[in-house]
């Protein structure tokens, strides 16, 4: 397999203004995007002197800008709006300093050479107003354009952007080409930037500030932790509260946690820095401390040169302080009790508005979902929602959500070949065809939804028109261009949400992903780490951070030396497979041999000649085929016709297994049943064995003593502990995690492996109606126990039967 460069993101254009701040900032080099999953080794830090004494500096004041020249926009390192006409919309926050500034907004992107430019427009919105129109017409290079945002549009707080894209094909009128219409809006170059850095000041006042934070280029924001005395044992809880608070605090979606004992040297937007210590030890650090911060405990934000913008302090004389401070000021305000369910969960950060939280029956309207009434002239329209479903769903076989359609499409419409589609986390869920030959009106119109396309947590729902006309057969010059509308959408349209089961399962990893499950209704969490060191601590926190913020409540975590030790609650191990001690792994389903084996094992991916690149080709499709290498695929004798026939007949079966394969795919056709649903749940336990090219497994089994669950993350290598955690929390990884065991692997996708057996997780008081939907849902999932408990039920009425009418005396 060939390796690929990851292509380096385009440096922004360096704006015509002066002030050295602006300059340095500018020539650093935007973060590299990442692949889907790759882990690289972290940088080395230099060694930086420790503090002969107090209250000298431990280290010389680094080159940090008392403000930045720019803040980054996108969520994440691109965003990308496809199709005929699509929208992204997402909150971001300013400081009352930076609401007040004089900026600009930066726009950067790309789009595909088949958009007409004539026709095709980007559009830019800040709160409602629109900021910026552009033709999208920059195919073969990254276009920038900046324009000044007026005064008084921005406010301190939540501020809300919207990309809005029409484009249309230059050439093709096909639904197919719809596909081919791409616009990215890239990261390091799409922007809010101050006209005037130099002179802005933008201090955090206090910790409703957290959001301002933001994050760089590629949607990260970094927790940067400095505790002079981190390895020590009374720390590590105040760390992992802090790093929790903060990324709740701060709304981040994707946060890295970073913890040392030294200073940063470079300070960049998207970083927040975090002094953690008692008043001496930071004093040691930093010298004298302010003066709000001089007498007893304190956790505020603090101006200081040497830490940027600001830092946020928490200090107080002894740990027991500090603990007490970061619990009322900090977690307490978030610490949401168990019993009491969300209404919303927090999206903000990428999807605006944010996703409503389902925990029983419930109809929400478009309008409620962010969907607004429109009409379009495309051939394909698409909308997005997204709602949010609990821990304890419990419907992947049973149940129905109803779509309550209101709409209309034109009679130019072709009949029998329009139709609509709903997908589910990209699952074709329904399908309705148009038929009608002269137009048609939807009013709330019913559309089932199988709700075995939900997942706890969030849920992307995609509604998608298709309509083709007759025009777009003969496809004359000018057909691509806007018309006449062909579908109205109105926000009256509602989604339905049925009464369904609620109880945990386990193991699942999508719950954990999700919501946070079972941690999230956990009164305590052992954690137990691989090594007590800054790694360790810092992988883990980033962890918890990313928990924290899907379970809407900071975890209350005890960090335990070993396993031994976790007794009746839920646990979490972290750490390098090497690290971890004898016979833990097997208790996650893990083999223990893993240990030692998969360090060592060399399963790096090797660059070969141009010249061998047909082998590994044939290489790579036969691993993914199943097929093994033959002496005729290395270049010996081609295989006979009679050898070939041979070797299909032996995969077949013979005519018996062909036979039931046809009944098999009958079955499935007609009654969307198969013989693979009538097998009984496994008992069998298997342990894993992580395949070629994972680097991070994510694992969850029951414990079988005290039933309680227990989920591991586990790394091949000890030096890429951190960026492995920072890859893990990314959204698309992280909502990737499944089953009962999840397997990273260097530049390929997650590799979920299902649970052979569950066992379930009360997690509500105890309800006949809601046990008859989980009776319901459990024997949709094993049909051959519903079909063998079936025929017992008949067996028995006829028995039954058969005994009564003999009583009775009328027997034939």
């Amino acid at each position: 397999m060939r390796m690929r460069l990851l292509p380096i993101l385009a440096a922004a254009a360096i704006l015509p203004i002066g002030g050295a701040a602006l300059r340095a900032q500018e020539a650093q080099t935007p973060p590299k995007e990442p692949a889907p999953f790759m882990i690289v080794p972290p940088a080395q830090q230099p060694a930086a002197p420790r503090p002969p004494e107090p209250p000298r500096v431990a280290v010389p004041a680094p080159a940090i800008p008392a403000s930045f020249a720019f803040k980054p926009l996108l969520p994440a390192a691109r965003v990308t709006l496809e199709g005929e006409s699509d929208t992204r919309s997402w909150a971001f926050y300013l400081t009352q300093d930076e609401a007040s500034a004089d900026l600009n907004l930066d726009i950067a992107f790309q789009n595909a050479l088949v958009v007409m430019p004539e026709a095709s427009r980007l559009t830019v919105r800040i709160n409602g107003e629109r900021i910026m129109e552009a033709p999208i017409a920059s195919s073969d290079r990254l276009k920038r354009t900046s324009t000044a945002i007026r005064k008084g549009l921005l406010r301190p707080g939540q501020n809300t952007i919207r990309f809005e894209a029409v484009q249309r094909h230059r050439t093709d009128c096909t639904i197919t080409s719809t596909y081919e219409l791409w616009t990215r809006i890239d990261g390091a170059g799409t922007r809010l930037s101050f006209r005037n850095p130099a002179t802005q000041q933008s201090r955090l006042r206090s910790i409703d500030d957290l959001p301002a934070v933001g994050a760089d280029e590629s949607g990260q924001t970094t927790i940067h932790i400095v505790a002079p005395g981190a390895t020590r044992a009374i720390a590590a809880g105040s760390i992992l509260a802090v790093a929790q608070g903060v990324a709740l605090r701060g709304r981040y979606s994707q946060a890295a946690v970073r913890v040392s004992e030294r200073l940063p040297e470079r300070i960049r937007p998207g970083v927040l820095t975090v002094l953690l210590g008692t008043s001496k030890e930071l004093r040691d650090l930093i010298g004298a401390l302010p003066p709000e911060a001089g007498a007893g405990s304190f956790l505020g934000f603090v101006a200081n040169p040497k830490l940027g913008p600001a830092a946020l302090l928490v200090t107080g004389e002894t740990w027991p302080d500090l603990e007490a401070i970061i619990a009322r000021l900090l977690t307490g305000p978030v610490s949401r009790p168990t019993n009491i369910n969300r209404k919303t969960m927090d999206t903000a950060s990428w999807h605006v508005p944010d996703a409503p939280f389902i925990s029983g029956k419930q109809a929400l309207r478009f309008s409620e979902l962010g969907v607004p009434t429109q009409e379009s002239s495309g051939r394909r329209m698409r909308v997005r929602a997204v709602v949010a479903m609990p821990g304890d769903f419990y419907a992947n076989a049973y149940g129905e959500a109803t779509l309550y359609l209101d709409g209309a499409y034109s009679e130019e419409v072709l009949p029998g070949s329009g139709h609509i589609e709903i997908f589910v986390n990209g699952n074709v869920a329904a399908t309705v065809p148009l038929n009608a030959s002269n137009g048609g009106l939807f009013q709330q119109t019913p559309i089932t939804v199988p709700l075995r396309h939900f997942r706890p947590g969030i849920n992307e729902i995609w509604f998608e028109a298709v309509m083709p006309t007759r025009s777009d057969l003969a496809c004359g010059p000018g057909a691509t261009l806007p018309g006449k509308n062909r579908f109205a959408l109105f926000d009256t349209t509602a989604l339905a949400f049925p009464d369904f089961a609620k109880i945990g399962v386990s193991p699942n990893l999508a719950a954990v992903a999700g919501t946070g499950f079972p941690y999230s209704i956990a009164s305590q969490v052992a954690l137990v780490v691989g090594r007590q060191d800054l790694p360790n601590l810092g992988a883990a926190a980033t962890l918890l951070a990313r928990l924290a913020q899907r379970a809407d409540r900071p975890l209350p975590i005890d960090i335990l030396g070993s396993a031994a030790t976790v007794g009746n609650r839920p646990a979490l191990i972290v750490g390098a497979a090497g690290q971890l001690p004898a016979g833990l792994l097997p208790r996650v389903g893990i083999a223990d041999n893993v240990r030692n084996t998969w360090p060592q094992r060399a399963d790096a991916v090797v660059v070969v000649p141009e010249s061998e690149g047909a082998a590994v080709f044939e290489a790579v499709i036969n691993r993914f085929q199943g097929r093994q290498t033959t002496p005729e695929d290395s270049g010996g004798i081609a295989p006979t016709t009679e050898g070939v026939r041979d070797r299909w007949r032996g995969s077949l079966g013979g005519p018996l297994a062909r036979y039931f394969i046809s009944f098999d795919q009958w079955l499935q056709r007609t009654f969307d049943l198969s013989f693979a649903q009538l097998r009984t749940p496994s008992r069998a336990p298997s342990l894993y064995e992580p395949a070629e090219g994972a680097e991070l497994i994510a694992a969850q089994a029951t414990d079988p003593d005290t039933r309680q669950v227990w989920t591991a993350f586990v790394v091949r290598q000890e030096d890429a502990l951190e960026r492995a955690a920072d890859r893990l929390v990314t959204p698309g990884n992280w909502a990737g995690m499944a089953g009962k065991v999840t397997a990273f692997r260097n530049g390929q996708d997650n590799h979920v492996i299902s649970a052979d057996s569950t066992s379930f997780v009360m997690t509500r008081p105890f309800s006949l109606a809601n046990m008859r939907l989980v009776f319901a849902n459990w024997m949709s999932s094993n049909i051959g126990i519903y079909a063998l408990a079936l025929l017992a039920a008949c067996i028995g009425l006829g028995i039954g039967t058969f005994l009564m009418l003999g009583r009775l005396g009328r027997r034939s």
